[in-house]
């Protein structure tokens, strides 16, 4: 077995037991309907299992994510803070990034689309008994309607079918790349 097969197996079967340690969230998400989810859990070795969810509230859902294991304290800390600084990130309750993950995801699957491939490993690290009634406190979709905002790798051709099929022409907006 490989270290992925060997990383991906314990997710499955052991970190839903794994106490979480730390949950963060760039501070700007919100305004632009753009969330880095960073969740991670100790394990019992004193090592640390994360997983980072990349949301786009406005539409699209979960767009990416992607989980590493078994992390020593020093190399998790400059991960960490690498991502923390970039981002410009701040602490966040897990229960409420369970809300914006679970809830992009719902709002998003109503319009046609789905969750990245790679969010069946890190589901795993999550836990759907933190969902919870704020999560109805939270606006997905920009205005009440979808906003698709293009990104560098969208198929701008296929989501825009997507949802002339599933919302109409006219009940979302649009803003392209130059």
């Amino acid at each position: 077995m490989n270290q992925k097969t060997s990383a991906k197996k314990y997710l499955q079967t052991r970190s839903h037991k794994l106490p979480y340690h730390e949950c963060f969230i760039n501070s700007d998400w919100q305004e632009k309907g753009m969330a880095t989810i960073m969740i991670s859990k100790k394990q019992p070795s004193g090592n640390y299992i994360f997983a980072l969810y990349l949301i786009d509230i406005f539409c699209l859902g979960l767009k990416n994510t992607f989980f590493d294991f078994n992390k020593k304290e020093m190399e998790y800390e400059d991960i960490k803070d690498n991502i923390l600084d970039h981002e410009d990130m701040i602490d966040i309750e897990v229960d409420e990034a369970h809300n914006i993950i679970y809830g992009a995801i719902d709002y998003a699957e109503d319009l046609g689309f789905y969750p990245h491939k790679d969010f069946k490993t890190t589901e795993y690290l999550l836990n759907s008994d933190y969902i919870d009634k704020r999560i109805d406190e939270i606006e997905f979709g920009k205005d009440g309607k979808p906003l698709f905002i293009q990104g560098i790798d969208d198929n701008v051709h296929k989501i825009l079918n997507t949802l002339n099929k599933n919302v109409g022409k006219g009940n979302y907006d649009f803003f392209a790349m130059d």
